[in-house]
């Protein structure tokens, strides 16, 4: 069955927050995997010039202190786009477009070793457009969407040195096509990838 959860600000925090409340679905998230030795994907300090996105499946390194005083640190990686999407099976309702084509954001996210639990969602996770807008991910999940989801709503939680990926589906209005994925969470700088041509 189709869910959407509409998301506040607010809960983009959810994303590097350990917070209490946290727990999904074992049927709709992906199961937390145990990072291996090597970077998860590209080069885990990943650096760009200042303006210029990250390619598809270049890393990119955090490190923090949660609300609790903890250290959190770890990993985020836009792996791949893939526009349109035809293994979405969703009805032209689901959108939020007259005319809406799919597409899917895949997405990774490992902690350090060193890092306390951290919880993520697709709250923070956006699509960048050339006019300066941006599409948030409308956090859909159930059947139809292409597994294995992201988790929704509050979030799933990674242990010290485990891996989340899952995906993320978007309607789109048919003929248009971003040109970044945004990952926003709450008290951060903004980190972009370029989306390729299609």
């Amino acid at each position: 069955m189709r869910t959407r959860a509409t998301i506040g600000l607010l809960a983009s925090g959810l994303l590097l927050g350990a917070l209490t409340a946290c727990s999904s679905d074992s049927s709709t998230t992906p199961a937390a995997t145990k990072q291996s030795s090597k970077a998860p994907t590209g080069s885990p300090d990943a650096k760009s010039e200042p303006g210029t996105p990250l390619a598809l499946g270049k890393g990119t390194h955090w490190s923090d202190t949660d609300t609790d005083g903890t250290h959190i640190s770890g990993t985020t990686t836009a792996l791949s786009y893939k526009q349109p999407a035809p293994e979405v099976d969703l009805p032209a309702e689901a959108a939020d477009f007259k005319n809406p084509t799919w597409a899917v954001l895949e997405v990774k996210v490992c902690t350090d070793d060193s890092s306390s639990t951290v919880s993520v969602s697709q709250a923070p996770w956006a699509l960048g457009f050339a006019d300066d807008t941006r599409l948030q991910a409308p956090s859909l999940s159930g059947s139809g969407v292409p597994k294995p989801e992201y988790p929704t709503g509050d979030g799933g939680r990674i242990t010290a040195g485990t891996c989340l990926r899952g995906k993320l589906t978007f309607s789109l209005e048919h003929g248009t096509r971003p040109d970044t994925i945004v990952y926003a969470p709450e008290g951060r700088d903004p980190i972009e990838w370029a989306v390729p041509e299609a």
